[in-house]
């Protein structure tokens, strides 16, 4: 037991050692889709079979392989003769009639209410009881009648008698004819149909109810309702019989549609014709004709059906293959992307669509320049980039290509749409961009497809069809592109220029909010991200996600404006009364109430981390040295409850956010801000974070901080740049005077 415990001791580190690798998480999700992808082939392909029209000119010729038989025409006889099998199989339908129910029960009450009465009118014999009855078809035997008439409950007897009659009626009713002729013709079963409560059931003929049986069954029924009084249930029985009358009938119409329908479904019967192995199928140069053709397809879908085991064994080998050349590029292009299972799922996700309506297309046998391939790319390229938008169209392109029977123009069309695509949406801030795309897609199409008819010597209307195929893809695509891309921003986290600029809006409720309740911060915001877009845009960084987090990356302040010193406009500090470790809690606690604020406004985590990050783990010095001066050694204070919680910077962006930050918030107290003060101010702050190890978590490098100093003070020179000193203006006397002296000086 003990090895068997150290054993799976070790196999559960190993197994934590694998789960912990950089890739793990990207191989799980590369595989499943492989998987998946191979289970959808499997279930929804079937080999490509070549297209030959009548009059085409064989290239070759062909011999039957095998012997087989082939359809010609269809066999009239033996059609029909199966149409008569399975109009024979319909079974006749019976409807059960309730205008008949609602009138004999509305006789059985009339009966009961006259009885009523009767009771009534004690003055009357027993012959003129009986004469009042006869008159509406009840002829009741008079001690029949008197037992009614003495019967302590009138009303339990009224509602045997219903329910009697009602019980038959709902089994349905036939005549003693249509029974009789039923069993005659051998017909073993009917359908008995409800239409009032839209049911039908299958009868044995031998087990229908017909008019003499219902009789026996109400008087059965009447013995189980009234087993008390036999004399009554007998009188009881007198009056129902014969109501029970039939109320199914034969529906010729319904039964004569029913035969037609199966006629109908019925698939013609062909005589075949037999094709010897080795036998001529059709010269070399010749026309095809409808019946070689007929025979060529035979030999394709026999071969097609033997060769689908390789068939699908090669998409999936070509999947496999497609899918690491995908890898390898990504690792040495976008290592920092392959590394996030999240965007390999979106990947997968968009590669498994795009299989699947291709599949869709081929199989139904429409044009594959429906197929849009573009939406994808443009996807891909606005929520990933362009390097992973170009290796997944190209793959994709290609693979497509393939499963529609290896059509090399169709794999050039995607292609080159595809890129077109990502082209005309790279950078997009604008959703009428992505339009404008769908429209280039969509010329590029027809020019391509123009290329490959010419090419292919196609006819003008070929070239027409298809081209005009081209030209819905392209719109079509960027349709797509516009009702996905929302719901991929949102399930995964992500962000697109488009959404940044629609954030960027300072007449948004958060930043309309902080004018209003943190102005200074609200001006410090917008400093911070004029200083951050130069920064990213020296370096090659996302400027624009840069400027946005800027804006939002301290709209907790929102909470305690006051506390900040920016928003104190002239009054005394609310700190002074507090002490260091409280007033570095409140400070602290700003990117706390500014990620709870950023989740109610359902902000994308995107701008979220802005708000989470941008102190890092920063030293609140200010407060930091004044609890210094109030303990006796250093020991005493913790660091820590001095410092922002972080994380530190993730991404270039953040960790620009922070400089920028720390350098605006610096700038406003220096003076005299000349160009070489601002610079040295802006190199302290860098040197002091990097010592500090702020930036150690992300991307930049040496050569990015100098960048990015020189950045900073481009704009924080522009910010305090000096003035002209004009000189004041003098009264027009004084002009005068000016002049004539001038005048007089110049003599």
């Amino acid at each position: 037991m003990a090895k068997i415990r150290r054993f799976l001791n070790k196999g559960a580190l190993r197994l934590k050692k694998v789960r912990r690798a950089p890739y793990f998480y990207s191989v799980v999700v590369a595989v499943c889709f492989c998987m998946v992808t191979s289970g959808l082939l499997y279930l929804g392909s079937a080999p490509f079979l070549s297209e030959v029209k009548e009059g085409d000119i064989s290239t070759r010729a062909v011999y039957a392989p095998y012997e087989f038989t082939y359809p010609t025409i269809i066999d009239e006889t033996a059609t029909e003769k199966l149409r008569k099998e399975f109009e024979s199989k319909v079974l006749p339908v019976y409807d059960i009639d309730t205008l008949v129910q609602e009138k004999a029960l509305a006789r059985l009450d009339g009966f009961f209410n006259k009885l009523e009465e009767i009771k009534d009118k004690p003055a009357l014999t027993d012959e003129q009881k009986s004469e009042i009855f006869e008159k509406d078809g009840f002829e009741l035997p008079g001690k029949d009648l008197a037992k009614l008439l003495q019967t302590r409950k009138p009303d339990k007897i009224r509602k045997a008698a219903k329910d009697a009659l009602e019980n038959i009626f709902l089994v349905g009713v036939v005549s003693v004819n249509d029974k009789e002729g039923l069993l005659e013709k051998g017909q073993e079963e009917i359908l008995m149909a409800n239409p009032f409560f839209k049911t039908e059931r299958k009868l044995k003929s031998r087990d229908l109810v017909d008019e003499k049986e219902a009789d026996r069954i109400v008087s059965d029924t009447l013995k189980r309702l009234i087993p008390e009084d036999r004399s009554v249930r007998g009188a009881v029985a007198e009056i129902v019989r014969g109501k029970a009358v039939a109320n199914a009938r034969f529906d010729k119409e319904q039964t004569e549609k029913r035969m037609v329908e199966a006629r109908n479904e019925i698939t013609p019967v062909y005589k075949r014709k037999a094709v010897k192995k080795n036998e001529l199928i059709v010269e070399k140069g010749g026309r095809l004709s409808k019946d070689e053709i007929i025979k060529l397809t035979q030999i394709t879908r026999i071969q097609a059906i033997a060769n689908r085991t390789s068939y699908l064994s090669g998409l999936i080998i070509l999947l496999v293959g497609l899918l690491f050349a995908v890898a390898v590029y990504l690792l040495l292009f976008e290592k920092n992307l392959v590394q996030s299972p999240k965007n390999i799922l979106l990947i997968a996700i968009n590669a498994f669509l795009a299989i699947s309506v291709s599949l869709v297309v081929v199989q139904s046998q429409q044009s594959g320049y429906l197929i849009p391939l573009a939406s994808i790319a443009m996807l891909v390229a606005l929520l990933m980039g362009t390097n992973a938008a170009f290796i997944t169209s190209m793959a994709l392109s290609i693979y497509i290509g393939f499963l529609a029977g290896g059509k090399l123009g169709l794999s050039f069309m995607l292609f080159v749409g595809s890129i077109v695509g990502i082209c005309a949406v790279r950078g997009a801030r604008k959703r009428s961009q992505i339009f404008i795309a769908g429209f280039a897609v969509s010329a590029v199409n027809v020019i391509a497809i123009i290329g490959i008819g010419l090419f292919h010597n196609m006819g003008k209307e070929a070239i027409f069809k298809e081209g005009l195929y081209g030209m819905i893809n392209g719109i079509i695509s960027s349709f797509i592109v516009i009702g996905v891309l929302p719901v991929f921003e949102y399930t995964f986290s992500l962000i697109t220029n488009i959404t940044l600029l629609e954030l960027s809006d300072l007449s948004n409720p958060i930043l309309k909010d902080l004018t209003i309740k943190a102005p200074g911060t609200y001006h410090h915001s917008i400093i911070v991200g004029n200083l951050a877009e130069e920064a990213c845009d020296s370096i090659g960084a996302n400027s624009l996600l840069a400027r946005v987090g800027a804006y939002y990356h301290d709209i907790g302040k929102t909470e305690k404006a006051e506390y900040f010193v920016e928003n104190e406009m002239g009054t005394s500090s609310k700190h002074k009364k507090l002490a260091p470790s409280m007033s570095a809690l409140i400070i602290t606690n700003h990117t706390k109430d500014g990620v709870e604020l950023a989740k109610k406004q359902k902000l994308n985590t995107a701008i979220t981390d802005f708000i989470t990050q941008h102190h890092g783990t920063s030293l609140i010095y200010y407060f930091y040295q004044r609890a210094l001066e109030k303990v006796k050694s250093s020991d005493e204070l913790k660091e820590e409850e001095f410092r922002y919680p972080g994380p530190k910077p993730q991404t270039k962006e953040i960790a620009i956010v922070l400089l920028a930050d720390s350098v605006e918030a610096s700038s406003r107290i220096l003076s005299d801000p000349t160009p070489a003060r601002i610079r040295g101010l802006v190199q302290k702050i860098i040197n002091n974070k990097f010592i500090d190890g702020q930036l150690t978590e992300c991307p930049l490098t040496l050569s990015d901080l100098n960048k990015i100093a020189e950045s900073f003070v481009r704009v924080l020179t522009g910010v305090f740049h000096t003035r002209l000193e004009y000189p004041e203006a003098k009264s027009r006397k004084e002009r005068q005077n000016a002049i004539k002296n001038k005048n007089q000086q110049s003599q």
